[in-house]
């Protein structure tokens, strides 16, 4: 992984990446909007939520709407373009408290501080525990030497997903001009560029997983967290100063988490809210895209902030340059919010609830099986449509919040 093969390839590639980190805290936060949650009584909080929001994020419809307000605080929340933006925002003050990619919370810090320690941003907790990606290609394709010089959509140069691909394509033998990570865009354009075969894969997110795979034209042939099972995707971060001044609030926002997480635990409550919230999405493909979450552990019901996780993804960044030196995480990472949470919340031990009348599709998850349940949570198995035709989005793919 940090070959100097590798090197060369993903140096380009984190060029954009290079750029925020060095203007991070001069530029304005763009395309903010505002969704006022509050209750007359509690204690606000302006929360900064990276990227406009799809089904990925219903827990997080819960986490601000409900269990914020069981714990005493309004979250009202702004939605920037994604990750950076947010990052930018809580530099600027604009916000409180913030959500979004590790490796955007990184760049903050390491544009602000400086190694000696003095990292303004402090990680408290996980908001998706664990990287959803997967790179989903057309059921002819079944091994990495028929991708090569073929075109892979990814975000873009910097992003989570071109970084992935680099490292897919390379861990599997693919060098220089064979491998070609394109810069598409978000997640539904992603999706398009697959289905108008203008690529041969896709760093695809797990509802333009299972839309794909609905069509049954096209499967997972690797999936990120089997890949790196150790590197985090959003967290949720503030000041040292915010958190110095209101470490009530803070874990207070870590035990409205921590309920979110354990609600989202239900495929019946899940897809009913998801329905709520974005009403007309096909309940076949969400629930899916649930089981999907639930395998690879999206939703972590007890947390999941760990130090040793959060070494092994600098690392990660490191030797893939996207951050240009090491971040010692007792320097940046505070695991006592969560403790204090658990304290007051207790350990959750209930597991996925399946609701076996929601429609779903048995797609095989590499590292995780297939999406169906069985007595003991998810098995090993064959892909197999268990519906009548193809399964598309409705009012076509849906615009991934992710930027990075």
């Amino acid at each position: 992984m940090g070959s100097l093969v590798l090197a060369i390839i993903i140096i380009i590639g984190v060029a954009a990446g290079g750029l925020y980190a060095l203007s991070v805290g001069t530029l304005a936060p763009t395309n903010a909007t505002t969704t006022t949650t509050g209750l007359a009584g509690y204690q606000n909080v302006t929360f900064g939520f990276a990227g406009p929001p799809d089904v990925t994020d219903t827990p997080g419809f819960m986490l601000w709407q409900n269990f914020a307000h069981h714990v005493g605080l309004n979250l009202n929340v702004q939605y920037f373009e994604g990750d950076s933006t947010v990052a930018e925002a809580l530099v600027s003050g604009s916000v409180q408290v913030a959500e979004g990619g590790f490796q955007s919370t990184l760049l903050a810090d390491q544009s602000e501080g400086n190694a000696s320690g003095s990292y303004p941003f402090l990680i408290f907790s996980n908001y998706e525990a664990v990287n959803d990606y997967a790179l989903v290609v057309p059921n002819s394709i079944t091994n990495y030497s028929q991708l090569a010089g073929k075109a892979i959509a990814t975000s873009g140069p910097g992003s989570s997903s071109n970084l992935f691909c680099n490292l897919l394509l390379s861990e599997h033998g693919l060098t220089g001009s064979q491998i070609n990570c394109a810069p598409i865009g978000g997640g539904g354009s992603r999706y398009r560029a697959l289905i108008a075969g203008q690529v041969v894969g896709d760093i695809a997110e797990p509802y333009q997983v299972v839309s794909a795979v609905a069509t049954g034209h096209y499967h997972i042939l690797a999936s990120i967290p089997q890949q790196f099972p150790q590197i985090m995707f959003s967290v949720l971060y503030t000041s040292r100063a915010y958190a110095t001044a209101h470490s009530d609030v803070i874990t207070k926002i870590t035990e409205a988490t921590l309920l979110a997480d354990r609600w989202a635990q239900n495929e019946t409550a899940w897809v009913a809210k998801e329905q709520e919230e974005f009403p007309g999405t096909n309940v076949t493909i969400a629930a899916t895209a649930w089981k999907i979450w639930v395998a690879m552990g999206l939703w972590q019901p007890n947390g999941g902030l760990t130090v040793s996780n959060v070494d092994a993804s600098v690392n990660f960044l490191l030797n893939g340059r996207a951050i240009s030196s090491y971040l010692n995480p007792k320097y940046f990472v505070d695991v006592s919010y969560l403790q204090s949470a658990l304290a007051d919340q207790g350990t959750y031990t209930a597991g996925p609830i399946y609701d076996s009348s929601i429609p779903t599709i048995n797609v095989v998850i590499p590292g995780f099986g297939t999406s169906g349940p069985t007595s003991s949570g998810l098995t090993s198995g064959m892909m197999i449509a268990t519906i009548a035709g193809p399964v598309l989005l409705s009012g076509g793919a849906r615009r991934s919040r992710r930027k990075n």
